[in-house]
């Protein structure tokens, strides 16, 4: 089945009344009433998953009445509304972690992807995504026809395999040379990641020997392990990463082993996995820590043999690749736990370095930090000078706990950019900001991290994680449904 999977525009697809500019009608020239109008029969979809990514009283409101216009317009197409909410619009992982389970659902079936509505966030979130499921997914722009005698809206298809998209959400990427605070491939190098790219550039000249990357999700561990590829002498040869954490085992063993023709429904043809294609260079094992019991013992075997098997084959191929690994979760716990093998934490630990949350370095790296994005992203829209940021709205952004670190602040930036005028005042603030709710030093974050981290660790009996917590059954399931959290029984 071929479907067709989008965002709604919570802006573009309505007109605003001329009565009362709060009230919105679905427009007809609105980009989702495009698709429709010009490119559904052509396509040829059996389905169209319509996405709200918001629970606020008049989105909702909006959107049923934009699916209702929809249905009535086109009668007889399958146009299904789903709501996804997303809580920070410009969090990659958080979008990331709701839309993956919406792939899966569909892992069998023909996607295209609609990617212009939405923030560069979620653009992002659909090109990852896109990586992820590259077999079976392809994601599209639209624009006015430049290449039509009629005018018409044209598709723009993107090849997640080599189009650079986004360029524009990377840290990355190469800027004004400064040896001093710019290494590699223009990562900013703050004072006290010094150390850390120090022993980074150590283990990059040992050949064979891997590491271990330690962090918070956004920390900037892909680029770490990238900077060890390029100043070592694999330099020249591929350097692929993969997210563990977006596959299921079987897509996970078939994306690095790769699979013979008929190995199963819908391999038509035989394919390399990512760890033979990385011969003579570097793969980066992203999350690490979420793969499963089975999956340990299979990657252990390669480490070890320094062989793979594509699935179907009985054939072994030898393997020439350094490993890199990386988590945010604490593996030693987890082996103490028998949720992780200890031999394979061995062999991927040999050598370990660990990066620092953005808000442990301090109000004086973030805010060069916050200096860095500002300088960084003039190139990439159409200003002639960086952004002004007002005393107070510097305050904010210096004191903010960033859960998101590095990947948060970019995103602002990215936010900031497309929405601020000459400077960014107070106001211009997402509300979690000027509020300050994340900082992890406050007395309701500290108990949030207990609650989940025991709730993590702990039974599936709602009874005994009360009583370990020291409240009642109630209240614990009132804590979590605040966390957005559905308990598993």
């Amino acid at each position: 089945m071929k479907i067709l999977i989008s965002w709604h525009a919570f802006s573009n697809d309505y007109t605003k009344s001329s009565e009362d500019s709060q009230v919105r009608f679905p427009s007809t020239s609105g980009p989702t009433y495009t698709l429709h109008t010009n490119f559904w029969v052509d396509s040829n979809y059996k389905k169209h998953i319509l996405l709200n990514g918001s629970d606020a009283e008049r989105d909702v409101r909006n959107f049923k009445k934009l699916l209702s216009d929809l249905r009535e317009d086109f009668p007889g197409r399958d146009i299904e509304g789903r709501s996804i909410r997303i809580v920070d619009v410009i969090s990659v992982a958080e979008i990331l972690s709701k839309l993956n389970p919406l792939f899966a659902e569909f892992a069998q079936d023909e996607i295209e992807v609609f990617i212009s509505p939405g923030t560069p966030a979620m653009q992002t979130a659909w090109y990852l995504l896109g990586t992820t499921y590259r077999k079976n997914v392809r994601l599209f722009q639209t624009r006015q026809g430049k290449h039509t005698d009629d005018g018409k809206p044209e598709r723009i298809y993107i090849n997640v395999e080599s189009d650079l998209f986004p360029a524009n959400v990377t840290v990355a990427e190469r800027l004004v040379d400064d040896s001093r605070q710019n290494v590699g491939k223009g990562i900013k190098i703050t004072k006290s990641l010094e150390p850390i790219y120090e022993l980074a550039s150590k283990i990059a000249k040992t050949d064979l020997v891997g590491a271990l990357i330690l962090g918070e999700n956004g920390t900037g561990k892909e680029n770490l392990a990238r900077f060890i590829h390029d100043q070592s002498s694999r330099k020249d040869k591929p350097f692929h990463a993969v997210n563990c954490a977006a596959f299921s085992d079987e897509l996970l063993r078939s994306e690095l082993f790769g699979y013979e023709k008929g190995a199963f429904t819908g391999a038509n043809e035989k394919r390399k996995g990512i760890i033979e294609m990385a011969k003579g260079g570097t793969v980066f094992l992203d999350e690490i820590g979420d793969i499963s019991p089975k999956m340990q013992v299979s990657l252990l075997r390669v480490l070890q043999e320094k062989t793979i098997q594509p699935v179907g084959s009985i054939k072994e191929v030898d393997v020439d690749v350094r490993f890199i690994a990386a988590t945010n979760r604490n593996l030693e716990e987890m082996c103490e736990t028998e949720k992780f093998r200890w031999d394979l934490f061995f062999r991927l630990s040999v050598t370990t370095l660990y990066l620092p949350a953005l808000r442990d370095r301090g109000g004086d790296e973030i805010e060069e930090m916050i200096h860095y994005f500002n300088a960084h992203l003039l190139s990439r829209f159409p200003r002639k000078k960086k952004l002004k940021i007002g005393s107070e709205a510097m305050k904010k952004l210096r004191s903010y706990a960033y859960r998101g670190n590095i990947r948060e602040l970019e995103n602002l930036f990215i936010q900031f950019y497309t929405f601020c005028d000459d400077e960014i005042r107070l106001e211009d603030l997402p509300t979690r900001i000027r509020e300050n709710r994340s900082d992890p030093r406050s007395l309701s974050e500290v108990e949030k991290r207990h609650i989940l981290k025991i709730y993590g660790d702990g039974s599936d009996s709602m009874v005994e994680l009360a009583s370990i917590l020291g409240c009642t059954r109630d209240t614990l399931r009132k804590k979590l449904r605040e966390y957005g959290v559905q308990h598993r029984d």
